[in-house]
């Protein structure tokens, strides 16, 4: 097997493996550790919590980003995969910024008790684009995994 097939099927893998990794790690954590975390800490220390673990989740979901829109325009012809890590890179920068803001909220509530709707309202903003970026990340489960694209005949393990 020539080493262009290897090197072809590790970055493959590689993609599909940190696409699945982080995508079950943000739905593992949205479904099990956040619910727990209020109900064990109460909602000031399950925020201070969140807000170490969405840095490392968004640095995952950069990654990931990166990978899939590396991985789609390394294809001919250049199809909806593309547009797809477009969209959950696009999300990723927003929720990079959008994490900077809230955090600034933190900070500052630690300093006055003027926290109330205002951040609330801009948590559920980010919490919705989330949401937006984990469906996006379900489809290219689907599109990377369960509906392979087409593999060149020089790449072809067989």
């Amino acid at each position: 097997m020539p080493q262009s097939s290897w090197t072809f099927w590790l970055c493959r893998f590689i993609v599909t493996v940190s696409l699945a990794v982080w995508w079950g790690g943000l739905t593992f954590y949205a479904a099990v550790v956040v619910p727990l975390g209020i109900e064990q800490f109460g909602g000031a220390d399950q925020g201070s919590l969140t807000q170490r673990v969405t840095v490392r989740l968004n640095v995952a979901g950069t990654i990931v980003g990166i990978g899939l829109l590396a991985d789609a325009l390394g294809r001919r012809p250049r199809n909806y995969r593309a547009v797809m890590a477009s969209a959950l890179l696009g999300l990723q920068v927003w929720l990079w910024f959008w994490h900077s803001r809230l955090s600034r909220w933190l900070d500052a509530a630690a300093l006055s008790p003027q926290f109330g709707e205002s951040f609330y309202l801009e948590h559920r903003i980010y919490l919705w684009v989330t949401t937006a970026q984990w469906l996006i990340g379900l489809a290219c489960l689907w599109m990377w995994c369960v509906r392979p694209p087409a593999i060149p005949a020089d790449n072809r393990l067989d």
